[in-house]
Order: C-alpha cells, then structure tokens, then sequence
C-alpha cells in the first residue's frame, strides 16, 4: 500500500503584487583596510630599513681586521704556500683586493708582488733590486725590505729597498751581518704594480707610513735613532731627528728597534724597551718610556704598553693619539676581532677574565669560569675558550659578564683557535688521537650551537687566521683555504 497523500487547500486572491525582493543589508565600511594598508606599509618599511641595517652591519663586520671571508662547510684548499711566497704571506698587507708583499727570489733579487688571495697566481710583480748573493744564501728572513699600505690611497703601498743582512749573533741578539749603506722608497700602484716613485733615503733599517710621508730610521752604533720623514712623492725630507741616547746600552742588538704608525703618529721602538711616539711634523709627541711588553690592537688605533711583569702590580698603559693615557690593572686579553661595541670596556687575562672600566681601570665583573685567549668581541659579547671542560667555548655578555651560552668543541688534547666570518664562530682544532688532519667547526654566535664540523683537507693540522685569510699547515706546508 503505497503512502497517503494529504491534500491541501489553496486559497488564491487577486490584485495582490508580490512581495519585494529583501534589500540588501548595506555593505560594511572597509575602515579596518584603510587603517591595515598603512600598518602594513609601515612594518614592511620598518623590515625593509632594520634588513639594510643587518645588511649595512654585516659589510661593516666583514671588513674588520681579523674577519675572515664567509666560510661553509665546504672549505677547500685554494692553493699550496711555496717557500718564495711564505714571507709575503706573514709580512704582506691586503690592498686593493691583492695580497701584496716583497718577494726575495733564489738569486736574491727582490720584487714587490701581488698576489690573487683566491689562486696565489701572481696579478701582477715589480722588481726593486738587482740579484744579491748574500740574499741569495740567508733568504728572505735576513732582509728587512718591506712595504706598507699608504693610508687615505686605499690602493698604494710605500716600500723601504735597504741592502740590510741581519744575522743573529753571540747569546742570541739579533745583529746586523750587513749594515745599511743605502736605502731607496719606492711608491707603487698596487692595482698594476707601476712606479709612481722612487727616490733615495736615508740607510735604513724600518719604515713607517703617514699620509703623504715616508718615515725611515735606523739605530746608531751609540744606540741612538736616527729618524728622517720625507715627502711621499718628491723625496724632500721635511724634518730630521735624533733621540737622546737610550739607557740601555743595546750591544748591538737591533731585534728592538722599530717603527710604526698610531694614527697621525709615528712610534719609535728602540733596543731596551723603549718607545717615543712623534708627530707629523717631528715633535715629540710622547717623551720617551720604558716598558716590558709592547702591543697594539689589530686596526693600530692604540698603544698597549706593560709594566711591572712578573710582580703582584702589573699594568697596562693604553696610549691614544689625541686622549689622555689610561692605566689599566692587568695584562690585556688580545682581541682578535673587535667590532667596536664594548669601546667602555677592557678586558685583561687571569684564569678568570676580568673586565675593567676603560676611563677609570675600576673592575666591572669578573669571568665565572676558566678562560683563555684571544678573544673576539662581536655585538656585545666576548668570545673565548674554557678550561671548565673538554674543547670549551664561553660566550659572555660583555656588559654584565653573564654567560650567554657554552659549548663543547673538541678534546683536551686538542688546541683551538677562534675565528669568525661575522656571521659564525669558526674553531681550528688540530687532529685527535688516530687521525692525521684538524677539523675546522662552526658554531651559531647566538647560542653557540654545533652548525657543522669538517677535517681539514689533505692531511693539514692546523687552521689560523692570517690578515683576512682562512690558512692551514702541516709540518713545513702552508696553504691557504676557503670556499670552492
């Protein structure tokens, strides 16, 4: 039987209209778009502004003295040191993209070169003088011919040419085989290697380059400096000057004596422990002083002068051109890499590091654990190994001495060197028992987490930093590394 159906009545009516379509609801106001746009705008801005600071930041970081190139895992050898080219890779500065230093052939004939930090092939060489025997048997090491970046022209270097043999003599000193008779400066173009000048000098021992001024000097058989500063270009010397005979009487021993740049400044380092600092246009600047250590910080802004080694008042005095001298309590931690951003802070060695006011020596906070050095500041925090375990790493916060974190790198019978590209801690480790290569490691500078670690490659055992070069060694082999 199949479903009821139920009927239902319809009643029909006429001249009824049929009811309206429903008006639409009004459409919503879009206030909440026009208020986001500008938001969005804004934070896109603000990313856009904060991501060319990073960028601007990392550029800054990466061009620091000690900063590597970017390093990966996949670090391999870009080429093999020879024995010609070891003394331009320890003593040869970075200009204009090269690597550029003296080179002393087997003939003893010596040249300036620069050399492609990626290849090791020479860009371009430029001799300085004829073939020497004498050179020719003690080698680059006994020369003193060197060269120097010109500060503010980026892509010049100034060379001292000196006919120098030095020789180490009776208990060790270290002694002239050769005295300098004659000495030439030669100013050279280290995009192409063109002479730009050359002109005569004073027998030289040192040089030391200013904007536009070319500084030699050697010592006296008395003892003392003989300092001549000359025109760049022209030769014109534009003062002269002899030191006070020095207290110490240097018996011929030369190992001492030296020059460098601090700023405007010209430091003069004579045998005994003493260093004068002159202006630019040859006053004395800073009255002659005695010290037992002497160092300066990776970009040359300062001077670090120690006293007091090996009793209970050890103290560092930090020399500035233009600012009052600083003693600081303690012997300075070297820093490695230093981006600037602890300019109140100094750092001094001990089984714990201390950290010290920079106006006023007061101490700020003192290291909760063993550490060593050198050390790298970067953003704020100081980077450095640990005795407190097997291969430690600490990172501290360099304003409170808080431990941002601690990591674990290798063994206790393994050496670590710290190294940074700015954007990761890198770590040299040299080989463990039953392996015959180091390993290079890399670690998250914020948190100190593992990234990765690879071995070296062909058997090297070491890796350092030398200027802004990633290099490694094994025995009497040097080869400069990086990515492929």
């Amino acid at each position: 039987m199949g479903p009821r159906r139920h009927m239902a009545q319809v009643e029909l009516l006429d001249d009824v209209q049929p009811p309206a379509p429903p008006t639409a609801p009004p459409r919503p106001r879009r206030w909440w778009v026009l208020v986001l746009v500008p938001v969005v705008v804004g934070l896109v801005g603000a990313q856009a502004v904060l991501s060319a600071r990073d960028r601007a930041e990392l550029a800054r970081v990466a061009e620091l003295p000690g900063v590597l190139p970017s390093v990966g895992p996949d670090v391999v050898e870009l080429w093999r040191v020879d024995d010609a080219d070891l003394g331009l890779l320890t003593s040869g500065t970075d200009v204009a993209g090269s690597l550029v230093g003296v080179r002393t052939g087997p003939d003893g004939a010596q040249s300036v070169a620069a050399l492609d930090p990626r290849t090791g092939g020479a860009r371009w060489t430029t001799r300085l003088t004829e073939p020497d025997p004498v050179l020719a048997v003690r080698g680059a090491r006994a020369s003193t011919t060197a060269c120097e970046p010109v500060p503010q022209a980026p892509a010049q270097v100034a060379c001292l040419v000196t006919d120098v043999v030095l020789s180490i003599g009776g208990g060790g000193r270290l002694t002239y085989s050769r005295p300098p008779s004659r000495s030439r400066v030669v100013l050279v173009d280290a995009t192409d290697g063109r002479v730009l000048a050359d002109h005569p000098a004073p027998a030289a021992l040192d040089l030391a380059v200013l904007p536009g001024l070319a500084v030699v000097a050697s010592p006296a058989t008395d003892g003392h400096a003989r300092v001549t500063a000359q025109d760049l270009t022209t030769g014109e010397v534009r003062w002269e000057l002899t030191s006070p005979r020095p207290a110490v009487d240097p018996a011929g021993d030369v190992a001492g004596f030296g020059l460098f740049a601090l700023g405007d400044l010209v430091g003069v380092v004579e045998s005994g422990a003493q260093v004068t600092l002159l202006a630019s246009d040859g006053a004395v600047a800073r009255e002659r002083v005695r010290f037992d250590r002497l160092s300066r910080d990776e970009a040359a802004t300062r001077l670090e002068l120690l006293s007091g080694y090996g009793t209970d008042r050890v103290v560092t005095t930090i020399v500035r051109p233009d600012r009052a001298d600083v003693e600081i309590p303690g012997r300075l931690v070297h820093r490695a890499v230093d981006d600037g951003s602890l300019p109140d802070l100094e750092l001094t060695e001990g089984s714990r590091m201390q950290a010290r006011d920079a106006a006023t020596g007061a101490l700020r906070w003192t290291a909760d654990v063993h550490t060593s050095g050198p050390v790298l500041v970067l953003d704020g925090r100081v980077y450095c190994t640990s005795g407190e375990g097997p291969g430690g790493l600490v990172a501290f916060d360099g304003r409170t001495g808080a431990t941002a974190w601690t990591a674990t790198a290798g063994t206790y019978d393994q050496l670590a060197r710290l190294m940074t590209d700015g954007q990761v801690l890198l770590v040299g480790l040299t080989p463990v028992d039953g392996t015959t290569a180091g390993s290079l490691a890399a670690f998250s500078l914020a948190d100190g987490h593992p990234l990765w670690q690879d071995p070296l490659p062909d058997g090297l055992n070491a890796a350092w930093t030398q200027g802004r070069l990633l290099v490694a060694g094994s025995g009497g082999s040097t080869a400069v590394l990086g990515a492929p």
